[in-house]
Order: structure tokens, then C-alpha cells, then sequence
């Protein structure tokens, strides 16, 4: 396979405004911790805790009547639907009972994975639609617990990334289960060297975020990380990028590989950070 994409470019770039708007979507949730204190004192414990059950429930029932009165073919898979409410539900299970605010993610991952999955349907479509949605919403969810390592109130922990990603998985089998957002037209061939060099910058974020969590499990959050911790996915991205210009892949890939390029270079950040500014990761 050549990788060749012989189907016309992308029919919009307006996709191309909502990935701000996920970042800014992931710097909202991390600071949603005072919302809550503010919502306990005023409505108690017991309502607060309702309130993440509300707001899924909610997110579905605005998704189905957008399908419903919204479109004239609705194509309906019940498998990915069921799939993506065991998810949600999952999701919920998995957050942390003495934590109720916590499960305010399954909500939160679930609709950023629609934001993600809107922009991506410009380039890519089916089942690759549905996979990098899924990658893509985890690597946002990872930057919230990052930033939270770095927020004086909160802190970095490797349930919360689950609960995260279980959410944004969730949302990108059932925005496809419902046919929302089909995407772009087109095959989508991932030659091998990219494929591989994707797998390295996939592994070079695991390692960086497997690397904090034995700090964390060590008991040495307080102290600075090793700077090194997040190194490999410089030269990772780097090499991502010479790969994509110097190659012959699809319009779906090229865009694909620079979205995981630029929102994984940040990452290198967060290691140096506490190095260089009174900011404690822990």
C-alpha cells in the first residue's frame, strides 16, 4: 500500500477552531473544584453528588434529539451504543466514592470527545473517525491530570486519567453508534514507518506518565521530577513531523500525526516546570 488518499482534500477547516477550544474546555475542568465546593455548600452533599448522573443523562438526551429532529437518515448501531453506555457507566464506577466531584469527568470527557470527534470528521472517517477521537480525548485528559500535579488544590493521579479516557471512549462509540459526524470520505492507510513512529511518541507520553506515577507511588510527588521523564517525546515528535512532510500519506493522516505532534510536545513541560518556578507537582 502506498498510502496514497485519492479522495478529494477535506470539504471544511472549520474543524480546525475546536481544538482550542478542547484545550480551553480541559483548563475549565481543572478548576471546576471551587464550582463544586460552591455547589455543596449551597445544595448539599447528597444533590451535589446527583449532579454528574444529571449531566450525562442530559448529554444524551440532547445528542438523541439532535439525531431525531436534526437528520432525515438516522443511522442507529445499537452494538456501539450499548458498548458506549457500559463505558459511562464504567466510568462513573471506576471514579473514587469519597471523591463524589470526581465523577463530574464522566460528563466533562464525554462531551469533550464530540467537540474532538466533530474536528476530526473533517479528515478522517469510520472506524479511524472513532479510534483517534478515543487517543485523542485520552491525551487531552492526561493534560488535565498533568495540570492538576501543578494546581496548588489538586493532584495527579493515574484513576482520574482512567476515568477520563473511559469517558472520552464512551463519547466516541456513542457519537459513532449514533452517527453523528460520519466524516471524511476516503481510505485510510497507515504506512508502516508512521505507524511505528506513532507508536513511539504513544509510548514516549506512557512512559512520562508511568514514570510520575512511581514518583507518586514512592512518595516523592513533592520533590521536583527528573527533567529527563518527559525527554523522548521531543525527538519523538520531531521525527513524527519529518516523517509525515517527507512521505506520501493520506490527507487523514497528515492531519492526524500533526494533531498528535502538537498536543503532545507540551508534555515535555511538565517534568521542567517545578525546576524553574515555585510550582510543586504532586
Amino acid at each position: 500500500m502506498t498510502g496514497r488518499d485519492p479522495a478529494p482534500e477535506p470539504r471544511s477547516r472549520s474543524g480546525r477552531l475546536l481544538y482550542p477550544l478542547a484545550a480551553l474546555l480541559v483548563v475549565a475542568y481543572v478548576n471546576t473544584f471551587e464550582l463544586w465546593a460552591v455547589l455543596v455548600e449551597s445544595i448539599g452533599a447528597g444533590r451535589a453528588a446527583l449532579i454528574p448522573f444529571a449531566a450525562l443523562a442530559s448529554a444524551l438526551v440532547l445528542a438523541g434529539g439532535w439525531i431525531v429532529v436534526g437528520r432525515r437518515d438516522i443511522r442507529i448501531n445499537p452494538v456501539l451504543l450499548i458498548a458506549g453506555l457500559a463505558l459511562a457507566l464504567l466510568g462513573l464506577a471506576l471514579t473514587d466514592p469519597e471523591y463524589p466531584a470526581k465523577r463530574i469527568h464522566v460528563p466533562q470527557y464525554f462531551l469533550l470527545a464530540l467537540v474532538l470527534r466533530r474536528a476530526l470528521s473533517d479528515h478522517l472517517g469510520g472506524a479511524a473517525l472513532t479510534a483517534a477521537t478515543v487517543v485523542i480525548t485520552l491525551i487531552f485528559g492526561i493534560h488535565d491530570e498533568m495540570l492538576q500535579g501543578l494546581h496548588p488544590s489538586r493532584t495527579y493521579g493515574l484513576r482520574d486519567m482512567a476515568v477520563n479516557g473511559t469517558a472520552g471512549a464512551a463519547g466516541a462509540l456513542m457519537a459513532a453508534g449514533s452517527g453523528l459526524w460520519r466524516g471524511a470520505p476516503g481510505p485510510f492507510h497507515l504506512p508502516l514507518v508512521i505507524g511505528a513512529a506513532l507508536a513511539f511518541q504513544l509510548g514516549a507520553l506512557a512512559y512520562l506518565v508511568l514514570g510520575l506515577a512511581v514518583y507518586d507511588w514512592g512518595g516523592l510527588l513533592n520533590v521536583p521530577p527528573p527533567v529527563w521523564t518527559g525527554a523522548p517525546i521531543l525527538p519523538g515528535g520531531v521525527a513524527l513531523m519529518v516523517l509525515v512532510r517527507a512521505g506520501r500519506s493520506c490527507s487523514g493522516i497528515r492531519h492526524l500525526c500533526r494533531v498528535i505532534v502538537w498536543i503532545t510536545l507540551p508534555f515535555v513541560l511538565y517534568p521542567v516546570i517545578p525546576h524553574v518556578t515555585p510550582l510543586v507537582f504532586r
